[in-house]
């Protein structure tokens, strides 16, 4: 378990772990704006307002939470996707594929009124790399907006709640939850407009990370991957202290208990244990059924729906235990030397030997 020294920092070993206290320009393939090697170029949003739908009658009352929210985090290929898709399989909870947008609600800062209201549909609804992946929600796009302009009063947090329950509903869940690996160095100001958000963090060795993402970015160096795990590692749990509701867990231990470690995350999230969650095949398939392509700002399809399903393949099969400790048959060992000589110092704080 971890434990606090007087300063606060996490010592010790991860072993589902849970408290309540509380990085670019090579480009990872299928995560949005994390990126490696400089300095990242976000995609922007259109110029262009988004239409302006006809006024309806302000009649309906911003939605109350629901109850706890389910915000998975980690670094790429550390096992968010799968952790996603067995919360998904839980009767009562709502994950749809990553979202992206929620790491990028500081573009709506110090706007108020119509002007709010306008961009955060732009941020929303626009499908762009790095931005938003509104097209992998199934959602109508005009439905969303008439119900947001049903709204007596509009803030962002009665827009997010909308959009959400428009997933749940539309699985017939009341709960619903997120999935996006670059939320992890957002969760203070995820958390500042969704209360109900509970933090859950996933984190994998980094030599298996640093293996995996070879094979799904472009050009990224294995020196510059195992500085990207350090990074948000260190910064999820950094923010973990002035969150009241955070959760940490080893891939390696879902893969070797998944019981016993979706257990103590269903009691962290005030969910009943379901053995569906351990079958999530059928939520793996749907998840990948509803991928989309990845589009720059200019439409261009930069991760295209193929390679992105190619990606994700294994969310429809059972679980396999030997995906964890695959670098020792798979990494060199200038490789493994570059890795440990990065992420030692927190490898040994995890508990990774």
């Amino acid at each position: 378990m971890i434990r606090r020294h007087a300063q606060g920092a996490p010592v010790g070993r991860i072993r589902a772990a849970r408290y309540h206290r509380g990085v670019s320009g090579k480009r990872i393939f299928d995560f949005g704006a994390i990126t490696f090697g400089g300095e990242a170029t976000r995609p922007r949003l259109t110029d262009a307002p988004a239409p302006r739908p006809a006024r309806h009658d302000r009649s309906v009352a911003p939605p109350e939470p629901r109850g706890p929210m389910p915000v998975v985090v980690g670094v790429p290929r550390s096992g968010t996707t799968l952790l996603a898709v067995m919360l998904d399989s839980h009767p009562r909870v709502a994950i749809p594929p990553e979202t992206a947008f929620l790491t990028e609600l500081q573009r709506l800062d110090g706007l108020d009124g119509d002007a709010l209201e306008r961009a955060f549909v732009d941020l929303v609804t626009t499908d762009r790399w790095g931005v938003s992946n509104w097209n992998d929600l199934g959602l109508d796009r005009g439905d969303f907006v008439r119900r947001l302009r049903e709204l007596t009063a509009f803030s962002v947090t009665a827009g997010l709640r909308v959009l959400f329950g428009m997933v749940a509903d539309r699985a017939g869940k009341p709960l619903f939850g997120e999935k996006t690996p670059a939320d992890a160095v957002h969760m203070p100001r995820i958390a500042s407009f969704l209360p109900e958000a509970r933090f859950v963090h996933i984190v994998r060795d980094p030599r298996d990370v640093v293996l995996s993402l070879a094979k799904t970015t472009a050009g990224a160096s294995v020196r510059s991957s195992a500085q990207t795990w350090v990074d948000m590692v260190t910064a999820a749990r950094a923010a973990s202290r002035t969150l009241p509701h955070y959760h940490e867990l080893r891939y390696e231990d879902l893969l070797d208990q998944p019981e016993r470690t979706l257990r103590e995350v269903c009691a962290f999230l005030d969910l009943d244990w379901d053995a569906r969650m351990l079958e999530h095949g059928e939520s793996g398939a749907r998840h990948v059924a509803h991928l989309g392509d990845r589009k720059t700002p200019d439409g261009r399809a930069v991760v295209p729906k193929a390679l992105r399903a190619r990606i994700h393949e294994n969310l429809a099969r059972p679980i396999r235990k030997d995906r964890a400790g695959q670098w020792r048959s798979a990494m060199s060992d200038a490789h493994r030397d570059i890795v440990e000589s990065i992420a030692g110092p927190l490898m040994r704080e995890l508990g990774y030997p």
